[in-house]
């Protein structure tokens, strides 16, 4: 009898708890944590130390990155303010100025490595260092051998031998990973953010979880194969902004994975948000995009239709929704990332 009334208190518990309850958690990208280093990928190592702080002041759990994406793809609880740190690209200031913060408080941390880069200058971590982090609270993973455009076909390259290129970069760089550090979860970070249906279809046909730089928390409703992360830098590093975006949650709409690179004239791509039941602040919901804030109109009561104000520019862009969630000062977070080419089909040169 005692075990059926818990069945069924559980059962209840589970039909009327929040979307984000069942598990969420936001994930942290970092690039260089360093001083004269480009602004777009940097943050200064006084304001790393600063939020690491206020993680820790304020009680976040910290947990290893591959933990979380288990919880969450399993359904299982995480705490209600869970954490992932990730650093891209092996930069040597992960090591001389994160990497001792990180290990005084013990908090675990991802590193998103192209191994070609590993030890090629004093710019990049090497081996060693990479092997003496991974003892201490690091988990190696990903991030293809060469740092390449994943989208970029070759001149006369064939599907087949588009894939067949990657899908090398991505498996060789694993490789490598295991061979000096010992297995490694299959987690993978998209170079440059970028991906489109074929790319995250290559990814899930090698086993991989995916994580690109779109902003948002990460849920169990999340596609596994585009997970967020906020990207801390430059102009997004300040604390202020910080504390809002780690307590974020995840946007409760139905998950859809939508094309991210456009077909050539379409400059403003719609968006369409399909909630799931619940007593959501849809009329607060807030989307911003090339352009400043967007409209947004109604379908029906879940719905919602993101109108842009003007073209999406050459090369990479987001939208970014918000909505205020019910607890305080917390808000829902999804953003859209889009990718568009030159007017003539040619790819864009990286600033």
């Amino acid at each position: 009898m005692l075990r059926t009334i818990i069945a069924a208190l559980s059962l209840s518990l589970s039909l009327y708890a929040p979307l984000y309850a069942r598990g969420a958690a936001v994930v942290l990208q970092y690039h260089h944590v360093d001083v004269g280093t480009p602004a777009i990928t940097s943050i200064t190592p006084t304001d790393f130390a600063a939020q690491l702080e206020y993680l820790d002041d304020a009680n976040f759990s910290i947990l290893p990155l591959s933990q979380i994406t288990d919880a969450l793809k399993s359904g299982l609880a995480l705490p209600s303010a869970t954490i992932a740190i990730t650093f891209d690209d092996a930069y040597s200031s992960i090591y001389t100025e994160a990497y001792p913060l990180l290990k005084k408080k013990k908090f675990p941390f991802t590193i998103f490595v192209a191994t070609n880069l590993v030890g090629s200058s004093s710019h990049y971590l090497n081996w060693q260092q990479l092997a003496e982090m991974a003892d201490n609270g690091a988990l190696i993973a990903n991030h293809t051998r060469s740092h390449l455009h994943l989208l970029r076909k070759k001149a006369d390259e064939s599907n087949e031998e588009w894939r067949q290129r990657i899908g090398e970069e991505i498996s060789g760089a694993q490789i490598e990973i295991d061979k000096h550090l010992g297995e490694s979860p299959r987690l993978f970070a998209y170079p440059y953010g970028e991906y489109n249906q074929d790319v995250l279809a290559l990814v899930a046909s090698l086993g991989y979880e995916g994580f690109g730089q779109q902003s948002g928390a990460a849920g169990a409703d999340s596609d596994f194969l585009a997970l967020p992360r906020f990207p801390l830098a430059g102009n997004y590093a300040g604390l202020a902004a910080f504390k809002t975006k780690v307590n974020t949650l995840p946007m409760p709409i139905r998950g859809a994975s939508i094309e991210s690179l456009l077909e050539p004239g379409n400059l403003r791509p719609e968006l369409v948000l399909n909630f799931t039941e619940g007593k959501w602040r849809t009329g607060e919901l807030t989307c911003y995009g090339p352009g400043g804030k967007m409209d947004i109109a109604a379908l029906d009561s879940t719905t919602f239709r993101v109108l842009p104000v003007m073209d999406v520019p050459i090369g990479r862009s987001r939208y970014n929704c918000t909505m205020p969630a019910n607890e305080p000062r917390r808000y829902f977070w999804y953003s859209q990332p889009w990718i568009r080419k030159k007017d003539d089909g040619s790819w864009y040169a990286e600033p």
